[in-house]
């Protein structure tokens, strides 16, 4: 639960800030928490390359645009090379692959129905406690 003086922290921001600066925050935990060195390099999942950290993107399989029920959702953010990311837009096939290796079916399984849910709309009080939960974790 949101203490009052936190909401009021961030009541002269606007929702897109708030969107921006939570996905910001997951993105850094992401690409802390798959890294698989003190130096950040991590593993893509989509092409299995390892790969320095200024390589990393914090790539959805669902992506952000459409599918915004999922969008802060770790199961659906990874680490994944620039390349994969930008030029294969996701590399989507071998991501689903090496994602459900990663995550088990069941898991996968309840990430496509929560990205499928309709009438999903962004909330300052969600999108203030991903803030706060995530400020001093990437």
């Amino acid at each position: 639960m949101l203490e009052a003086n936190t909401i009021q922290k961030y009541k002269s921001k606007k929702l897109s800030w708030l969107i921006e600066k939570a996905q910001e925050l997951v993105n850094a935990y992401v690409r802390k928490r798959d890294s698989i060195n003190e130096f950040g390099d991590f593993i893509c999942i989509s092409c299995g390359v390892r790969k320095p950290k200024n390589q990393c993107n914090a790539g959805h399989f669902y992506n952000r645009g459409n599918f915004g029920s999922v969008r802060y959702n770790l199961d659906n953010i990874h680490a994944q090379c620039i390349y994969c990311n930008m030029h294969l837009h996701a590399n989507l096939i071998p991501y689903q692959k090496n994602l459900i290796k990663k995550i088990g079916q069941a898991r996968f399984d309840n990430l496509e129905m929560m990205a499928y849910a309709r009438g999903f709309k962004h909330d300052r009080f969600m999108l203030i406690d991903i803030i706060e939960k995530y400020k001093n974790a990437g």
